[in-house]
């Protein structure tokens, strides 16, 4: 991460379709390396009696996962150069650095939302989430904690 990267709240969230878009990415090439457990595919091709045609295949799907592999690894070093830090790959979890009243915060992510809905302090972690002003009641426009980001 570039140390120097923050985020403001609209700055984060105009980031997130590139990141979506990204993770699918992502997705889509794990899937594509990913052996189907039910079609038994690549555990035929190593059970087989070791003719070079066997072993041939074998060895397309290792090109295949080392390609894919890599290609995630540019992806993923992509982000980082953005100053985004990805936190899991499954959901989406990232954080965005930022700043909050001089304090260094991480306003939080996950591909299920539409938005950046929560932040929290650097030293505390994703369980501690606090709403962000766009996602707090309308009526009183704080967040869970009675402060405004």
């Amino acid at each position: 991460m570039n140390p120097e990267q923050y985020f403001s709240l609209e700055e984060a969230n105009q980031l997130l379709p590139w990141l979506k878009d990204k993770l699918e990415n992502i997705y889509s090439l794990a899937s594509d390396v990913t052996p189907d457990p039910e079609s038994g595919h690549l555990t035929a091709e190593i059970y087989t009696n070791g003719t070079s045609k066997a072993m041939e295949n074998v060895s397309g799907v290792q090109k295949e996962k080392e390609k894919a592999e890599k290609d995630i690894e540019n992806i993923l070093t992509e982000v980082r150069k953005k100053g985004i830090i990805l936190r899991n790959i499954e959901n989406g979890l990232s954080d965005f650095p930022a700043f909050r009243d001089g304090e260094e915060i991480f306003l939080c992510w996950t591909v299920e939302e539409p938005s950046i809905l929560y932040w929290h302090y650097r030293y505390e972690g994703y369980s501690c989430l606090l709403y962000t002003s766009d996602a707090a009641d309308e009526r009183s426009s704080v967040d869970l904690g009675g402060r405004r980001i």
